[in-house]
């Protein structure tokens, strides 16, 4: 089970507080329901923040990846921060963070919004 919180941390930036599992399903949907809200309320830029995610599958870094792709094509930019363990690992070996930021904060994710 997914539970999304949001939070507006800067009056552009809106971090998406991610826990539990991310998978195909309903979790997956969840995820792409909630980009999509943010896009039409012409939010342009999106942290998801992983730090309370244990597992995320194929079908769930493929959610990541198409939210960032649905955000860009939308004029915006997704960022992701709190990635660790397993989820870390497969991250960096699918080469995720090559497609989609990943940073180690939610400091460094503001910051690297600020640089773009």
């Amino acid at each position: 089970m997914l539970e999304i919180r949001k939070e507006q941390v800067e009056p552009d930036i809106v971090v998406l507080h991610l826990s539990g599992r991310i998978g195909m399903g309903r979790s997956c949907e969840e995820l792409e329901a909630a980009i999509q809200e943010l896009i039409q309320q012409n939010v342009s830029k999106v942290v998801l923040n992983l730090a309370d995610v244990q597992r995320i599958d194929s079908t769930g870094f493929g959610t990541l990846v198409t939210s960032s792709q649905k955000m860009k094509r939308a004029g915006g930019d997704l960022r992701v921060v709190g990635a660790h363990g397993v989820v870390e690992e497969i991250a960096h070996s699918s080469q995720i963070p090559k497609i989609v930021p990943f940073h180690a904060t939610l400091a460094d994710a503001v910051e690297a919004f600020r640089a773009a």
